[in-house]
């Protein structure tokens, strides 16, 4: 069952929506990672538990910094907005593939379970974000005066 904000719940600003998206991501990353725990108990025992768990940090770390540089760079020029997403993309690219290299030879976690945790919560991040935006009412008309937006003839 699909749960619709109302009129008045339903995020009206942008401060609002990235509040409400992460917010709402804490909530299932940290319910993917105790369902991924779980799960990976009973496949694997400990090392199932602890992939769950290293995945559950690392999603969670891609996840709500994509989400943090969006609130960054709110209200600021598209320039700025680019350079803030795109620096932050460039960090988490050469941050998880440090972290990838350092535990790839260790063998106190199952790279099966965190692969599928992260893979979950990455899916879930995305549903949350749609759906977040998709019931956002932010309007997208520029309400400054035309006087202000033409600059004045030479």
């Amino acid at each position: 069952m699909t749960v619709t904000p109302t009129a008045s719940t339903a995020p009206t600003t942008t401060r609002e929506l990235f509040a409400l998206i992460l917010r709402r991501m804490l909530v299932v990353t940290v319910a993917v990672t105790v369902l991924a725990a779980v799960a990976g108990w009973l496949l694997a025992q400990s090392s199932g538990l602890w992939g769950a768990v290293i995945g559950g940090g690392i999603g969670l770390l891609f996840c709500g910094t994509t989400v943090a540089s969006m609130v960054l760079g709110d209200g600021k020029s598209p320039q700025f907005l680019a350079v803030v997403v795109l620096g932050g993309w460039l960090a988490k690219m050469i941050l998880i593939l440090i972290v990838l290299v350092v535990i790839r030879n260790l063998t106190f976690y199952d790279k099966y379970v965190l692969a599928a945790t992260l893979g979950a919560i990455v899916i879930a991040s995305l549903a949350v974000e749609v759906l977040a935006i998709k019931s956002a009412r932010i309007p997208v008309v520029d309400t400054t005066p035309a006087s202000q937006d033409v600059p004045p003839a030479s």
